[in-house]
């Protein structure tokens, strides 16, 4: 009897990580960030409700910046000081802005993207200088 118990309570659990994966709307994109990279898969999707999976590797917090821009991910501006992007050009539009994404967290955001050029990036000084930026485009 303990045996089916557990089983049964496998299942539940089981069933239970399948509804949260379904509850994401849209395409799903795996956003990864690490000292000092950031990758995402896919990088070119259809437009629409888009859902990024961010997930901090380390080894330290991270955040992520979506900006839409005709900019390459290596050229955006940078703030007087060099070390981060001036996120108050008028060459970038905001999305959506992540901030303190903890080492090994992990977080869920949703959003409704349009076609074009977009960039994905971590602003802490030096963080974007580093590496940590990558292209997503949005196609119709």
């Amino acid at each position: 009897m303990g045996a089916i118990a557990i089983a049964a309570l496998i299942a539940l659990a089981a069933s239970g990580c399948a509804a949260a994966r379904q509850s994401a709307r849209g395409t799903r994109i795996v956003v990864v960030e690490r000292d000092f990279g950031i990758t995402a898969s896919p990088t070119s999707v259809a437009a629409g409700s888009v859902t990024l999976h961010i997930e901090n590797q380390g080894p330290s917090t991270h955040e992520l910046v979506v900006d839409r821009t005709f900019l390459s991910s290596e050229a955006l501006p940078l703030r007087r000081n060099g070390l981060a992007v001036n996120e108050d050009s008028t060459d970038l539009v905001n999305i959506s802005s992540e901030e303190e994404i903890r080492l090994h967290a992990s977080r869920d955001v949703t959003m409704s993207l349009t076609p074009g050029h977009y960039v994905l990036y971590c602003n802490l000084e030096g963080h974007y200088l580093g590496g940590m930026n990558v292209t997503l485009d949005v196609k119709e």
